[in-house]
Formats: structure tokens, C-alpha cells, sequence
């Protein structure tokens, strides 16, 4: 993933886990959700979604895909997504935060 630092325009602050407590309620109706996985399993998607807004990382999957799968699969921990069932799960999440950005 980039070590690029967050743009002016992106929140210094950010309730990370007030984010995770939203995506704990929402996910079993999210579009990406699949029947029989918990939210556990899509947490470290969800947290890599996250942190690549707060990177600045704007063109998420067009630019950056390569080195979020590689982040993801360090960082997935016991989930048994692949990148390709992740990867919707971490666009949610970006774009949560993108529009939350834009509503500000």
C-alpha cells in the first residue's frame, strides 16, 4: 500500500472504530455480503477499505489494486475471503468514507 500521507482534503480524524460499529450493524445487508460469513470475516477488508481513504489513496482499485490485495493478504488474519469476495468489501468501505468526506 502507499505511503503517501492524507490530503488536504481528507479528515486528520477519523472514529475508526465508531466506522467498524457501522459496518458491524450494516454488513449482513451490504450488497457484497455473502450468507453464512460473519462480520469477522470481512473486517480486515473492511479496515483496509478504511485506512486506503485516509492514505489518500483516490483511484482505490484502478491504481492502487496490486498493492491492496498484497495489504490484504497480509493483513486478512483468519478470513477466509479472497481478494476477489474482499475487495467489494473494501470498495464499501472507501466509498462510505469518500461520501461522508463529500457530505462534510
Amino acid at each position: 500500500m502507499s505511503t503517501e500521507t492524507a490530503s488536504p482534503s481528507t479528515p486528520s480524524y477519523v472514529d475508526f472504530d465508531g466506522e467498524l460499529d457501522y459496518w458491524r450493524a450494516h454488513y449482513p445487508n451490504a450488497p457484497f455480503c455473502r450468507p453464512g460469513l460473519s462480520y469477522e470475516d470481512y473486517e480486515p477488508a473492511l479496515k483496509l477499505g478504511i485506512n486506503a481513504f485516509l492514505h489518500g489513496q483516490v483511484e482505490l482499485f484502478e491504481h492502487h489494486g496490486e498493492d491492496l490485495a498484497e495489504a490484504y493478504y497480509r493483513t486478512r488474519g483468519r478470513s477466509p475471503l479472497d481478494w476477489n469476495e474482499a475487495q467489494p468489501a473494501a470498495a464499501a468501505a472507501w466509498r462510505r468514507m469518500h461520501e461522508k468526506r463529500v457530505a462534510a
